[in-house]
């Protein structure tokens, strides 16, 4: 017996065109799921590399710093001041014979360039903090302000600290 008011086969075409539309959507959702978790595996490789390298680029600024504190430690303030200040005078660090030596320009550790910046303090004669902006009559001569940048890609990780004739103190 054949349904009411279906034309003999005709139930047959109904149910394929089903089957197909079934298929189709189906497929259409695979696809996107898949593209999805693609999508998600690429952005954690991504984030995990940026990561990685900011870890690397904090780590070189901090071995440039120690280099700095070493090198003030075993010379005389009066020696480790005696540089050029500002950022268009750069300077970086360099291990000879166990002995830290300063160098004038860039340093470039795979994709990585670092440097150091020095810089002159002033204090507020009132607080005795340190000024954010250099006033020359109000000079500080035993402080110096340090800020190490390591570049790459485009991004920039700094340091800033401030180092004290300690020897002085």
């Amino acid at each position: 017996m054949q349904p009411s008011g279906c034309p003999v086969g005709q139930e047959n075409f109904k149910s394929k065109g089903f089957i197909f539309l079934e298929i189709l959507i189906s497929i259409t959702l695979i696809s996107v799921v898949f593209i999805t978790i693609l999508q998600i595996g690429f952005l954690s490789l991504s984030l995990s590399s940026s990561i990685k390298e900011t870890a690397k680029a904090d780590f070189l600024a901090k071995e440039e710093l120690e280099a700095i504190r070493s090198f003030r430690d075993g010379t005389t303030w009066v020696n480790f001041i005696n540089v050029n200040f500002g950022a268009a005078n750069p300077y970086y660090f360099v291990l000879n014979n166990n002995e830290w030596n300063r160098n004038s320009g860039t340093e470039t550790v795979g994709i990585f360039t670092r440097n150091v910046i020095f810089d002159k303090v002033s204090r507020d004669p009132t607080t005795n903090y340190i000024e954010s902006v250099y006033d020359p009559s109000r000079d500080d001569p035993d402080t110096k302000k340090i800020t190490v940048n390591v570049i790459w890609s485009g991004k920039t990780h700094q340091i800033l600290t401030y180092l004290t004739n300690w020897q002085n103190k």
